[in-house]
């Protein structure tokens, strides 16, 4: 068993780095967080599944009869008058579908035509949902613990997920859908806050790659998943994402909570057998290694799990049990104009991210094979993270993908507009592409980068009001799609100038990277804008 040195104080970080940076403990809780992150992908994406648009028209009317006289349209009936010569038209009041009546919401529930902003309704009321999770989960884990509201979330996210598969009515299925929203915002903040308190600063970057890896492949999953079960109802296609939560209890028996939060909230009977847990996992022997914040020379505590006597130290003699409230993300100049840079980040990021899923043209005319692409296109977002992260910082890593972003997209915006032809289309379709990949890239980093420069105490907080700002992006996000029927080049354009902006704003961010987690705001303030080296 490995050895260390003996009753030294530590930081944080080095105890973590000390149980081993990726010891087998580490990397069996990196395996039940990336379990978390498919049932999110599940959870927010099958919407795209089960809410398919579908083709419809006018439903043969007996008073109309359908003789040669009348036009049934997508949303009304044209019938002339052969004696007068006069056309007057009705509304349908019935439709009949390109596919089974039960495959999409849209055609079960008839949310066609005037109806057709309730098909939108149920995944804007989920993002709603995000919203209302991310500002009441988020402050709950800072203060009572990550595991027991990442697993309470992830339970009740499992309830209202298969629930909506019985909804007998849209009300019901987007009051549903939006519980599910609020409680899966939980599995969201809890997750990546935990992967950040996991592991030390060295390790950071490659585990938030692995991650959003994690991400990408679950929606390639989706994809497939969705294109198999193609000619199933909607009901069955949604118990089948439904089942992914069934994985909540591999997260309920054996993940442990963020040792940095217990640490640094002197909860030292917890924390020290944790620590010991980890050490025995990892095969470190930390025997008498004193904790941040825990004394083992004042008067003892007796741990039943470990026989040692520890005892906690008086919190003023330490600076990482700093108590911050939610107003604290904006009492001062320093911390109004990080939060609000972040959170217009994630809005665009966000608006961008879910509008290019949502419309089914984006990038291919095919309903599959447009997810499938949109879904590769996040793949390279991961290893451009930790190359080009590491080597150069997370701010300008934010800072040239929206550039690029940003470009791409309003190229591809221009060409469709201005230029016909198929070398066009490929070209704007590669472009979008393009778009797509940095539009991800920035997207997936954030749930990382986030954590990164907020306080222990503040950083739930912080990273549940980022999210926030990111829910009204997605909760515009469907309606994007009226929007392109009306005015094709707005989407593209909007998304395109709101990317660049955002890259200016970047600038003002601190840099994490080569950074141990900061306690206080003072930690934070101390970063200047280039990575720490050595």
């Amino acid at each position: 068993m490995a050895d260390v040195k003996k009753d030294q104080p530590r930081t944080i970080d080095s105890i973590l780095e000390l149980l081993g940076t990726l010891g087998r403990y580490q990397l069996f809780q990196a395996v039940l967080l990336a379990v978390g992150n498919v049932t999110i992908c599940f959870h927010l994406l099958n919407f795209v599944f089960i809410a398919q648009p579908v083709k419809q028209q006018c439903a043969v009317i007996p008073l109309y009869g359908n003789d040669t006289n009348t036009d049934y349209g997508k949303c009304d009936v044209s019938v002339r008058n052969t004696t007068t010569n006069v056309t007057s038209t009705h509304a349908c009041s019935a439709w009949t579908y390109d596919m089974e009546r039960d495959h999409s919401i849209v055609s079960e529930w008839d949310l066609a035509c005037g109806d057709i902003f309730f098909a939108r309704l149920p995944q804007s009321l989920f993002i709603v949902g995000q919203g209302v999770g991310a500002a009441t989960v988020s402050v709950l884990s800072d203060k009572f613990g990550r595991k027991p509201f990442l697993v309470t979330s992830h339970v009740l996210t499992a309830g209202a997920g298969l629930a909506s598969a019985f909804a007998p009515s849209i009300a019901a299925f987007s009051v549903l859908r939006m519980l599910n929203g609020i409680f899966q915002q939980g599995i969201v903040v809890c997750t990546y806050t935990m992967l950040m308190e996991t592991f030390p600063k060295n390790r950071r970057i490659e585990l938030s790659t692995c991650y959003t890896l994690t991400w990408s492949v679950s929606t390639v999953i989706l994809t497939g998943v969705a294109y198999l079960l193609r000619d199933m109802d909607w009901r069955t296609l949604q118990l089948c994402f439904v089942s992914v939560s069934i994985s909540v209890l591999l997260q309920i028996f054996f993940m442990g909570e963020s040792l940095r939060w217990l640490i640094t909230n002197k909860k030292a009977k917890r924390a020290l057998a944790l620590f010991r847990r980890a050490a025995k996992m990892n095969n470190v022997d930390v025997t008498d290694v004193q904790l941040p914040g825990i004394d083992n020379k004042d008067k003892p505590v007796e741990l039943s799990t470990t026989k040692s006597k520890y005892v906690e130290a008086p919190p003023e003699k330490h600076t990482g049990d700093v108590q911050y409230s939610c107003l604290d993300l904006v009492r001062t100049k320093f911390m109004l104009k990080i939060s609000a840079v972040v959170w217009f980040s994630w809005l665009v990021d966000s608006l961008t991210y879910f509008s290019l899923y949502l419309t089914s043209s984006s990038l291919s005319d095919d309903f599959y094979l447009n997810f499938f692409l949109n879904s590769l296109a996040e793949i390279p977002g991961g290893p451009l993270n930790l190359f080009v992260g590491r080597r150069y910082g997370r701010r300008r890593f934010f800072m040239f993908f929206h550039v690029l972003a940003g470009t791409c997209l309003l190229l591809a915006t221009i060409v469709r507009a201005l230029i016909v032809g198929q070398a066009a289309a490929i070209t704007a379709t590669a472009l979008a592409f393009i778009g797509k990949i940095g539009n991800s890239a920035c997207f997936n980093a954030m749930f990382v980068y986030a954590p990164e420069i907020y306080p222990t105490n503040l950083r739930s907080a912080g990273m549940g009001s980022g999210s926030t700002a990111a829910r009204v992006g997605g909760m515009i996000a469907p309606f994007i799609s009226i929007l392109a029927a009306i005015a094709p080049w707005a989407p593209g354009t909007i998304f395109g100038i709101a990317c660049l902006i955002t890259a200016g704003l970047n600038y003002f961010l601190p840099e994490p990277e080569g950074r141990e987690l900061p306690q206080t705001i003072e930690d934070v303030k101390a970063w200047d804008k280039t990575p720490a080296r050595g």
